[in-house]
């Protein structure tokens, strides 16, 4: 570009300076105040907007309908449409009168967004953003000063990441991995430098002993460990030789030897008997014959 010059009361002026760097700055204003993110020199987000949108849903518009649950008086659900097509809609979802919950479709009719009042004070405390009616970010107020201080980010409808500007100064420093469920990896800026410090990480499942539900042995409870230790099982049915049980057949054995020898015994017995009976029998006749 051809630089071109004047000259007034102040000196010599360099338009062309002026005409550059006035772009260049609005090109810079308008990334920072579009996304309100700052990324460090390591590509990770150091800086996030705290303030809470939220965006406006017409409740009052005459396309607008009212569907009172509860019989109060009161709209419990507002559904705003253009034309046929449902743009956002508005849930009251314990009937206090205040608004709980904000839903807004896309063209498409999928849900893109969503903004709850958690603690029913008229703020809003969370927002979801989804993608082709998928969950894909959350921003979330914790604590009482309703600055947005936490950022989680999905895929898939799992939560894989999250950042957190945990002394409300604005800035990022605290990240969260979760490479698997329920176990993330946490980095802290612990300097003020802006960026994660790699002394700081935390492997939260490691550093504390806890396993995700799916990982854990499942154990039964003592109680019915204590019921069922009494109960039969299918081997604990069948009898077991033992050597008490050799002493046992042996003297069976020996009783029934006793028990045969008995009745040989008798059974010689006997003849000798009658025989002597029949010879004294015939001694006493012949003496009285005589």
């Amino acid at each position: 570009m051809r630089m071109q010059r004047f000259e007034g009361e102040q000196g010599k002026w360099s338009i062309g300076l002026v005409v550059l760097a006035v772009p260049l700055a609005l090109a810079i204003l308008g990334c920072s105040s579009s996304s309100g993110v700052g990324v460090g020199d390591k590509g990770i987000a150091t800086a996030r907007s705290r303030s809470i949108d939220h965006e406006p849903c017409d409740l009052e518009s005459k396309s607008a309908e009212r569907v009172d649950a509860n019989g109060d008086g009161r709209p419990d659900l507002s559904i705003v449409k253009d034309g046929t097509t449902e743009t956002c809609r508005a849930a009251d979802l314990d009937f206090d009168g205040r608004i709980d919950m904000w839903t807004y479709l896309d063209a498409s009719g999928k849900l893109r967004r969503r903004e709850y009042d958690y603690d029913r004070d008229g703020n809003i405390d969370e927002i979801q953003l989804f993608k082709a009616g998928d969950l894909a970010e959350k921003h979330r107020a914790s604590t009482p000063a309703k600055r947005l201080d936490t950022w989680e980010f999905y895929a898939a409808g799992r939560l894989v990441r999250a950042e957190r500007d945990s002394d409300g100064d604005g800035r990022v420093d605290q990240w969260w991995d979760y490479k698997t469920p329920d176990c993330p990896v946490i980095r802290a800026d612990t300097d003020g430098n802006g960026e994660p410090d790699p002394k700081s990480e935390v492997d939260y499942c490691k550093e504390s002993g806890y396993k995700p539900p799916e990982q854990a042995v499942p154990a039964a409870a003592p109680m019915l460990q204590k019921e069922t230790e009494g109960l039969p099982t299918e081997t604990s049915n069948r009898p077991e030789p033992t050597d008490n049980a050799q002493p046992a057949a042996k003297s069976k054995e020996a009783s029934s030897q006793k028990a045969d020898a008995s009745g040989q015994s008798a059974k010689e017995g006997q003849p000798k008997d009658a025989s002597a009976k029949a010879g004294g029998a015939g001694g006493s006749a012949k003496g009285m014959t005589k």
